[in-house]
């Protein structure tokens, strides 16, 4: 089911549950689709340290083995519709890939603290 989901969401550029679950290749109703997609992505294994981590940690070692490399990392934080999103990503051939991120709840910048918080990871 997460392959299928991932290559929806590639396909599709959408991450909208009513999208997903209309075009989903299942042969049930839009309404189960969508409840079953749901509690597929409420399991604890889809958490960013089961999975999301450990993708990152193999991809890490895979382009810096046996070289000398330096990684570089960028937090930023940015409203994102009514969310305030912070995210710190690793900078790779002038690309961004998130790592880990944050939802705040509140408006405006981050605090020492909170910055803590998304580095620790």
């Amino acid at each position: 089911m997460l392959e299928i989901l991932i290559m929806l969401l590639q396909f599709h550029k959408t991450v909208t549950m009513e999208k997903l679950s209309s075009v989903f290749p299942q042969p049930i109703k839009f309404e189960s689709r969508r409840r079953s997609i749901q509690r597929f992505l409420l399991i604890p294994q889809l958490s960013i340290e089961y999975l999301w981590f450990p993708l990152i940690k193999r991809w890490v070692k895979n382009s810096i083995c046996g070289k000398e490399k330096q990684l570089i990392f960028a937090i930023d934080r940015t409203q994102w519709r009514a969310q305030n999103v912070f995210v710190i990503s690793l900078i790779e051939q002038k690309r961004a890939i998130p790592v880990y991120w944050l939802l705040l709840p509140k408006r405006g910048c981050s605090n020492l603290g909170e910055q803590k918080k998304l580095i620790r990871p």
